[in-house]
């Protein structure tokens, strides 16, 4: 009797101990440290944008709690740190359609930056940088080269009047290239020189080269930067590549 007793005595005591301590689960909750993945397609360096165009900003953006309206743009006409605000907390579409600011410049960048609700962020900035000019003068429409002297390449074209987009233009001179291998792309062709008029005379080529090739780039000259590089060229001998000419205008100076 005793013994039945304390069982049931030991029995109360523990249900009434682990009335005391209890038990249950805590709310489901979620801690993200991640930064979100972020990819800056264009303008990612090199592109040619023009004045009074609009442009699209394209991204890729990725995250399980990405703030919905966390997308901010900026850019930099100088290639520098500083940068002016296009764009804030917007939404990530994956693209922003930017009208072209009316100031030249060969060291565009632009950055941008998403969050999510955490706080945690992710910067992009374009590789490198891009061109922002006016609209350039078309091509001459055909290059006619006589070598009836068989001395000379006498080349001539007819005068540009309009810009590749149709609009009005008169260039301010026009850029001779050439090359022995008929490239599809000028940039693999050699600067020869340059002139106001529409025919261009390549001396003794014909007694020296069974074959050239040439094309004929006009060009407007808006801020001298052009006649600056063009006159450096000429105080050289050494063949230079048309690629490597506009290297060097992209990087003669920043913004103009």
């Amino acid at each position: 009797m005793k013994s039945a007793i304390m069982l049931l005595f030991l029995c109360a005591s523990l249900g009434f101990a682990y009335g005391l301590i209890g038990s249950g689960e805590t709310d489901y909750f979620i801690l993200d440290t991640q930064p979100p993945a972020l990819d800056l397609l264009s303008p990612n360096g090199g592109e040619a944008w023009y004045i009074g165009d609009t442009n699209d900003i394209l991204w890729t953006a990725a995250d399980t709690n990405l703030d919905p309206q966390s997308v901010y743009l900026w850019y930099s006409l100088s290639g520098s740190a500083e940068y002016t605000s296009l764009a804030e907390a917007i939404a990530n579409s994956g693209s922003y359609a930017w009208s072209m600011p009316d100031i030249q410049s060969y060291n565009s960048r632009v950055s941008i930056r998403v969050s999510d609700s955490f706080g945690n962020s992710s910067t992009r900035t374009s590789l490198s940088t891009f061109t922002i000019t006016y609209v350039p003068p078309a091509a001459p429409d055909s290059v006619v080269v006589d070598t009836t002297n068989n001395i000379d390449a006498i080349l001539t074209w007819p005068a540009v009047t309009s810009t590749i987009y149709d609009t009005p233009i008169e260039p301010d001179g026009y850029i001779v290239l050439y090359n022995e291998t008929p490239y599809e792309d000028d940039q693999f062709y050699y600067y020869h020189g340059e002139t106001t008029g529409t025919t261009y005379t390549h001396h003794n080529v014909v007694r020296r080269r069974d074959q050239m090739f040439y094309k004929i780039v006009a060009f407007k000259d808006y801020d001298g930067r052009i006649s600056n590089v063009l006159s450096r060229l000429r105080e050289g001998d050494n063949p230079r590549l048309w690629k490597d000419i506009l290297n060097e205008l992209r990087c003669d100076g920043g913004a103009k």
